[in-house]
């Protein structure tokens, strides 16, 4: 007896079973392979570097944090109302730091001893201080001198200072080091301690052992570093203690980031999820999205492993903007298999017609916006790269997922009788505005009016982008700033950086450069650089010429002349008159300073990139002076020479926006009007859709102004993606209002459009906006306005869409036969 056959259904399924095995063993590979790296690779990358342009001043800034994050200076701050304890305190720091295995160097004092031969001394005299010494060493400059030490010797306490007197009679030394106009590091007391005048504001500098950049090297050290300061600040409640520099700065940003990514991520799902249920009113089809959105996204952060250097601090968007925007695939793959099945089909066949339905139209919707989202690959800043090529994955991969896993799991969730359709009321409210041909003009010279504006000048002005860059909530920049109100700096300190593939020629460079700067004090405040402490040989060489320039040996006898004039006995002084006559030339090399207590303070000023040796000096403008001369002055002294700075990256920044924003907007319009065109293939339908992404974006534009977001390198780089993510609500509307004028819908294409059509966009579009809005809880100040102005964008093309659509189709109806 031959075996019953199956039913239709089956020996059709039948051919796709292998298939469908093929299929899912290549996504559960897929997926395991993504966890696998997303678990052991995935790496977050505290580097500012990545969110600096690669020209003009910002690359300099790159290159300086490259050469000088490895190397960079910890600091401790110690700060109290007992200047005593203060220094106990950070003395007992140092010592304790020093012995970490993570600390190569700790010290809160160095060595300020001066008492160099005066005839050595001429070698860190700069260009003003040797007019000085020239003074002094002139008759009547001797004279005059001396008459000043000899009412020294005779004060109260003067016998203290009768043998460095006896060293250096005319106190040339202190000449030398106390009028020099070149600073080195921070400000040091009498006793080479680092501390505020009043001694309430105590400083420990730590040099910590590896990369500021790796994370690995500055986790360890903030743990060797706070496992000192715990039982300190235990046993002195009364102190305040601060760790800031490099590594804390990185390990602060990487924490941070690792917060933001998991919060982020955490609530892009819950929000999507809560707004998908409230407007989609169907729950069970969460089961059904969030498991391929969920793949999605990792298969998105599978790739995001393979970045080099890790992932940076914007591109950490990428989960919430992917969540999102993969949420409204999902919408309309669940709400076609519904449709499906309220026509009959049974679940098997329900999933193939959701599929064959939206497989076209979501696809090219994912892509639309993936190639917006590709247009940042454009741009000069390598963390708007990271987000516009793992969003333009996230929103393919994700799409696909859906395609193919919602449809299956919806087929075995809906086996039973289908939900009869509940239309929601609200869309006829719409209708209603757009029932006349007058309503439907009066709307759509509304949505011209936001574009007019932004056309006559009505955008808002870029913010200030530092903390975008910097976040000013962050542990260690705060106490940053309090180091600075408290040894009266301040923000704004300017970045000379010299590349030389010599470092002594660099370091001559410096000299150069930190000499002629030290003149203008009309522009500059302050300079700091690596020739106070050192200088290089030749500029050694040229300092020592200019003293044997003086003649000193003829000198002598009038030394002796105004000893014995001004009531010293000569022969006291003869080691100072012998060397005089034959003046010795000792000159400091770098190795000097590397075994004294000062190379504390060498990794500030040398660095090393691509092969190169960086110097760096630190230049302070005053208020009221002249960049620009400061400028020329630094390029007639030294045309190679690199000058930046954080307080000089607002110019660059808007340079890079002037430079990416039309590139980037440009491309993502194009791209966008050429998926409307093979989408729509309608001039009507893509005349609306463009004037409704138009519309959007410069409303978006007008309420940035309004509600006062600060608008920035970052957040204003992704209004032109809004293009790729908000067209979908316009597409999928002229679609719906194509098939039903195709079905002959007559005068009831608007309403029956709005029906069907309005729930799941307005599903879609607020679930991406949910995504976005998660954004807005992260640390970091620039995710934060991104996320502002991306739900902002997705929020305003629902309502724009929703209403020049009907008021388009109103205005433009297509004849029924060329439907």
């Amino acid at each position: 007896m031959a075996a019953p056959l199956p039913p239709p259904s089956a020996r059709a399924d039948a051919p796709r079973r292998p298939l469908r095995l093929v299929v899912v063993a290549a996504l559960a590979a897929l997926t395991l392979a993504a966890f696998a790296a997303v678990t052991l690779r995935l790496q977050l990358e505290p580097n500012v570097a990545s969110l600096l342009p690669e020209r003009g001043d910002a690359a300099a800034l790159r290159r300086y944090v490259r050469g000088f994050g490895g190397g960079d200076l910890g600091v401790v701050m110690v700060k109290g109302d007992d200047p005593d304890e203060n220094a106990a305190v950070a003395a007992e720091i140092a010592r304790a730091l020093a012995a970490r295995p993570t600390v190569q160097r700790a010290a809160d004092r160095i060595d300020v001893s001066r008492s160099l031969d005066p005839w050595v001394a001429f070698r860190h005299a700069d260009a003003r201080v040797r007019e000085r010494l020239a003074a002094a060493l002139s008759p009547e400059g001797m004279r005059e001198r001396l008459a000043e030490t000899r009412a020294m010797l005779l004060a109260p306490g003067g016998g203290a200072a009768a043998e460095t007197i006896a060293a250096d009679p005319l106190r040339l030394s202190q000449l030398v080091f106390e009028s020099a106009d070149i600073g080195s590091g921070v400000r040091t007391q009498a006793d080479g301690a680092f501390a505020t005048d009043d001694g309430k504001v105590h400083l420990v500098l730590v040099q910590p052992a590896g990369q500021a950049l790796r994370g690995a090297d500055a986790r360890a050290f903030v743990a060797d570093a706070n496992a000192v300061l715990g039982p300190i600040r235990a046993a002195h409640p009364g102190l305040t203690l601060g760790l800031t520099g490099g590594h804390a700065i990185a390990a602060a940003t990487e924490a941070m980031l690792t917060r933001d990514l998991a919060i982020s991520g955490t609530l892009s799902m819950l929000l999507a999820s809560v707004v998908f249920a409230l407007l989609f009113r169907r729950l069970r089809a969460l089961v059904a999205v969030m498991p391929p959105l969920v793949l999605g996204t990792l298969w998105t952060a599978g790739l995001a492993t393979a970045l080099p250097g890790g992932l940076s601090a914007i591109a950490v968007a990428f989960m919430s903007v992917v969540v999102g925007v993969g949420v409204d695939t999902g919408v309309h793959v669940y709400a076609a298999l519904l449709e499906a099945r309220r026509e009959g089909l049974d679940p098997e066949a329900a999933a193939r017609a959701a599929r064959a339905r939206t497989s076209r139209a979501v696809l090219i919707a994912a892509v639309t916006a993936g190639a917006a989202f590709g247009a940042l690959a454009l741009s000069d800043i390598n963390a708007l790269r990271q987000l516009g090529l793992l969003c333009a994955a996230g929103e393919v991969l994700t799409a696909i997922a859906i395609v193919l896993v919602t449809p299956a799991v919806g087929a075995w969730l809906e086996r039973g009788t289908p939900p009869t359709e509940a239309p929601a009321r609200w869309p006829d409210g719409l209708y209603r505005l757009t029932r006349t041909r007058g309503r439907a003009l009066a709307l759509t010279g509304l949505a011209a009016l936001p574009i007019a504006a932004v056309a006559l000048g009505a955008s808002p002005p870029l913010a200030e982008a530092i903390v975008a860059i910097r976040p000013a909530e962050l542990e260690p920049l705060k106490v940053q700033q309090e180091i600075f109100e408290a040894f009266g700096g301040r923000r704004g300190q300017w970045v000379v950086l010299l590349a030389d593939g010599d470092q002594e020629r660099a370091r001559a460079r410096g000299d150069r450069i930190a000499e002629r700067l030290a003149s203008m004090k009309a522009d500059v405040e302050a300079v700091d650089a690596l020739t106070a402490l050192a200088p290089a040989a030749p500029t050694q060489a040229e300092r020592f010429a200019a003293r044997d320039a003086l003649d000193l040996p003829a000198k002598a006898d009038e030394l002796a002349r105004a000893l014995r004039d001004t009531g010293f006995a000569p022969e006291r002084f003869s080691a100072v008159l012998d060397g005089m006559r034959a003046p010795p030339r000792q000159e400091v090399a770098l190795s000097d300073l590397e075994r004294g207590p000062a190379s504390i303070l060498l990794s500030r000023y040398l660095g090393a990139d691509g092969g190169e040796a960086l110097v760096a000096l630190y230049v302070r403008p005053r208020e009221t002076g002249s960049v620009a001369r400061i400028e020329r002055a630094i390029r007639e002294e030294d045309p190679g020479a690199m000058l930046t700075g954080y307080s000089r990256l607002e110019a660059s920044l808007r340079e890079t926006l002037a430079h990416d924003m039309p590139r980037i907007g440009l491309v993502a319009g194009a791209l966008v009007l050429l998926a409307l065109s093979a989408s729509l293939r309608s001039a009507r339908d893509i005349a609306l859709a463009a004037l409704v992404v138009a519309s959007e974006i410069s409303l978006v534009l007008l309420l940035i102004r309004v509600l006062g977001i600060p608008l920035h390198a970052y957040d204003a780089l992704v209004i032109p993606v809004l293009l790729g993510i908000t067209v979908d609500e316009g597409m999928f509307l002229l679609h719906r209002a194509r098939d039903i004028e195709a079905a002959g819908g007559g005068d009831a294409v608007i309403r029956e459009t709005l029906r069907r059509e309005g729930p799941a966009i307005a599903a879609t579009a607020l679930t991406t906006a949910a995504g976005f809005s998660a954004l807005a809880f992260c640390g970091f100040d620039g995710l934060r306005d991104l996320g502002r102005v991306g739900a902002l964008g997705s929020a305003v093309g629902l309502v724009v869409a929703l209403l020049v659509v009907p008021a388009g189709l109103r205005l433009w109806p297509r004849a029924h036969g060329r439907a």
